[in-house]
């Protein structure tokens, strides 16, 4: 499942580093856009192939944190969001969605025990901050380097978590999707 998430994200992240590109970067971004469709595509089919699994979300204590957690992210993204465009910032928009979303996923893969949604947390909210500090010292768009670089992180934990599921499904394997 947090192959299929991210696979969406990595598309998403590509897309929008697509609104203000730097010179040659497009043909980057849609390859990267294509290739996190495939991991998504990848990890929708283990996905249903082992839907009937156990899963995390069966434990209350797991979906309370869950929905505490993506509940506060939401709240966040927004109010940053309309904070920054009234202030006349919004070219910083996507940096600081980026950074909530790093920051949601440390906890996240404290609850989900996912080292790897922990690793992403950090490497986006790197992204984010990188990206912002970009777009003060140079003319590069900030939702150019979030997107590319963020899309970059997310394809990557998700072609790691749908490799991992991949193994885990191979016969004497006990399957059960990542």
């Amino acid at each position: 499942m947090t192959g299929l998430i991210l696979g969406i994200a990595a598309v998403l992240w590509f897309g929008w580093g697509q609104a203000e590109p730097p010179s040659g970067w497009s043909l980057l971004l849609n390859i990267g856009t294509f290739a996190a469709l495939a991991v998504a595509v990848g990890s929708g089919s283990v996905v249903a192939r082992f839907r009937r699994g156990a899963t995390a979300m069966a434990n209350p204590r797991v979906r309370r944190g869950y929905g505490i957690t993506v509940g506060v992210e939401v709240a966040a993204c927004g109010l940053g969001a309309a904070g920054l465009g009234l202030a006349g910032y919004s070219a910083y928009i996507a940096p600081w969605i980026l950074l909530v979303v790093g920051v949601h996923f440390v906890p996240l893969g404290r609850l989900f025990a996912s080292f790897d949604l922990v690793w992403a947390g950090f490497a986006l909210s790197a992204v984010a901050l990188a990206g912002a500090v970009t777009g003060v010292v140079s003319d590069v768009a900030p939702s150019a380097v979030t997107g590319a670089f963020g899309g970059l992180v997310c394809i990557a934990c998700a072609a790691v978590c749908l490799r991992r599921a991949l193994l885990r499904g191979r016969p004497g394997q006990g399957a059960r999707a990542e």
